[in-house]
């Protein structure tokens, strides 16, 4: 199944899953992002992609000067484990990652949440489907960019809305905790 259908089925099950409140927030939430202007702001095809450091989940620091001595890179941005739909893209990425490797290219994944993610998740009440989306070891490097100082740069940031802050609390996600700050700033999913 494709990564659209596998989404629009995650859609449809949360629809007919969750209770109508925890709908509501969802949509609600979902359309203010619509609404902000990240395409319109987001780094072009041509444009020179910005430096960075970051570090992985195992700590190790990882520049973008040096993956690319390696050969061409995919960046990929996520909002954290806690986004079913952002764990379908990283599936599909990691299942694919050795044909990127065969063609010369390695991939990155940089997300707000830190390595701590996983741990959270597990202690949350998100539901059992969003769970099942999330790769436990993925064949490429995750990157913290605390703040969403990097996915600024790419002009892919924004900060979480109201109606997704009260809808992860309800699920007892604690944002917080998981990115290591309190300004709520996100990738908007892009690659």
């Amino acid at each position: 199944m494709s990564l659209d259908l596998q989404i629009q089925s995650l859609i449809q099950t949360f629809r007919s899953t969750l209770p109508p409140e925890l709908n509501a927030l969802i949509e609600l939430g979902a359309g203010e992002i619509s609404a902000l202007p990240i395409v319109e702001n987001a780094l072009k095809a041509g444009d020179r992609a910005p430096d960075f450091a970051l570090q992985n989940y195992t700590g190790a620091t990882r520049s973008l000067a040096d993956y690319l001595k390696a050969g061409p890179l995919v960046v990929t941005f996520y909002r954290g484990l806690w986004c079913p739909y952002c764990n379908l893209q990283l599936a599909a990425y990691n299942a694919r990652h050795a044909d990127l490797l065969a063609l010369g290219a390695n991939l990155v994944a940089i997300s707000s949440e830190g390595p701590d993610g996983l741990e959270l998740l597990n202690a949350s009440d998100i539901p059992r489907e969003s769970r099942e989306t999330v790769i436990s070891a993925p064949a490429f490097d995750m990157l913290h960019d605390a703040s969403a100082s990097v996915a600024k740069q790419f002009g892919v940031a924004f900060t979480l809305p109201e109606p997704h802050r009260k809808l992860l609390e309800l699920f007892k996600v604690n944002i917080e905790k998981a990115n290591g700050d309190d300004t709520y700033a996100f990738a908007d999913p892009a690659t």
